[in-house]
């Protein structure tokens, strides 16, 4: 009996896993000229230095976060957005993944902080925004705390954002990503701090990522649909081959959707409305799900 039980046992937590699907997102760089909007070839990610207010860090390998300073201007804030409109509507769970900094060496106050992640709630450029236009940010965390004390040497870490991406795409709330700091107050003094490798870290495996656990009930496979799609940049027309779609848009970096002319006897898309930039074209066909970044001329 004890021999059946534990065989009925193994076989539902096969089922179970077997029922789930992984999906990692890690945006690379992206252009850095204004463009990127946190999508898979467009990573979007910055810090902002009050010691050096009108810098702009959008190019910079790494983002930093810190405590406030009540004795000099050295704190940091590091703001993070991802796309994540092509990515699964249900989900089990979402985890923010990073590759920290290791703090070992020099640490003089502020040795301890609590960090907390915060929505942001108006929209950011990652090559414009330094700390004296920084974006307005809601002042109820939705993470934390995280408490960070020296030393430290965290490598490959994972924060559970499931909470934050529920919202996003089923509240009908903007997604203008998220910032992360500390509110302890005290002197930094080399004090800790949130630091981690950004989108534009030139080791691919560093970036920023999300981990996306769902259920394959939901149906839909990512990115496993192939379809041509020319030419690119487009002018007027946008041509795919593929013998049907079952639904699609058009989005910008701002997260507008479009919904422009199709001509299926001809797999043309009239482009002839979209003003000059960059867009997103999200393609469903028997639920198998793509997307393909686009440039209007």
């Amino acid at each position: 009996m004890k021999k059946l039980i534990l065989l009925l046992v193994v076989s539902l937590l096969i089922n179970l896993v077997s029922a789930q699907n992984v999906l990692v997102f890690q945006p690379s760089g992206g252009a850095n000229d204004g463009t990127d909007n946190g999508g898979i070839n467009t990573g979007k990610d910055t810090w902002a230095n009050r010691h050096d207010p009108a810098e702009n860090q959008g190019v910079d390998m790494y983002a930093l976060s810190s405590p406030i300073s009540n004795c000099n201007t050295s704190d940091y804030k590091s703001y993070f957005q991802f796309d994540i409109d092509t990515l699964p509507q249900v989900v089990d769970s979402v985890f923010f993944g990073v590759t920290h900094h290791p703090h070992t060496a020099n640490c003089y106050s502020n040795c301890v902080a609590d960090f907390y992640f915060y929505y942001v709630t108006e929209s950011w450029d990652e090559m414009t925004l330094v700390q004296q236009s920084e974006p307005i940010d809601d002042t109820t965390a939705f993470f934390g705390p995280l408490t960070i004390s020296f030393p430290n040497d965290f490598q490959n870490q994972e924060y559970d954002i499931t909470n934050a991406y529920n919202y996003w795409k089923t509240a009908g709330v903007s997604n203008y990503g998220f910032t992360i700091y500390s509110p302890t107050v005290g002197c930094n003094n080399a004090a800790v701090t949130f630091g981690v490798r950004s989108s534009d870290d030139t080791i691919a495996i560093n970036r920023p990522y999300l981990k996306i656990y769902y259920s394959s009930q939901t149906g839909i496979y990512e990115n496993t649909l192939n379809a041509k799609v020319y030419p690119n940049p487009c002018g007027d027309i946008l041509k795919i081959e593929i013998d049907q779609i079952d639904h699609y848009y058009f989005s910008d970096i701002t997260g507008r959707r479009f919904e422009l002319p199709y001509s299926e006897s001809t797999k043309v898309f009239d482009t002839s409305s979209l003003k000059s930039g960059v867009y997103i074209l999200s393609i469903k066909k028997n639920n198998m799900r793509r997307s393909y970044k686009i440039l209007k001329k």
